[in-house]
């Protein structure tokens, strides 16, 4: 009895979800096929990605898709990019902070991953003089 009375929440849940996706995917199709790529892409991060919150995911995607169809996707300035370098660096103590910056000014630093993935690791040789 008890598994009757949620079985028609579940449903509408579902269905909120599906009908949210359906509602997001018309207007991702507008902002030309790479954004429709590109919310493709999310949505399937949303659902692949284990401990996140997929409806909150897929708000983030349908509202990516949205900025894309009305032009509002910006990429930051050379300068907000450079003061978050520098802001990545500063809750470092003293004597991290000067290489933490090379590390993230050094334009030959090998760098693997994505922010879409969960971050990036930069990699450089520091060198360090002998005493």
């Amino acid at each position: 009895m008890r598994l009757e009375k949620h079985m028609p929440l579940r449903a509408a849940l579902l269905a909120t979800s599906l009908g949210c996706a359906a509602l997001f995917a018309p207007g991702a199709q507008a902002a030309g096929p790479q954004a429709q790529t590109q919310y493709q892409q999310d949505v399937a991060r949303c659902r692949s990605t284990p401990g996140i919150d997929v409806q909150a995911c897929l708000r983030e995607a349908g509202a990516a898709a949205q900025a894309a169809r009305q032009d509002k996707l910006t990429q930051p300035s050379p300068q907000i990019e450079a003061r978050n370098r520098s802001e990545r660096c500063d809750s470092l103590p003293a004597d991290q902070r000067q290489d933490c910056m090379t590390l993230m000014n050094d334009a030959n630093a090998r760098t693997q991953g994505s922010v879409q993935s969960g971050g990036m690791l930069r990699e450089t040789t520091i060198t360090i003089p002998a005493n």
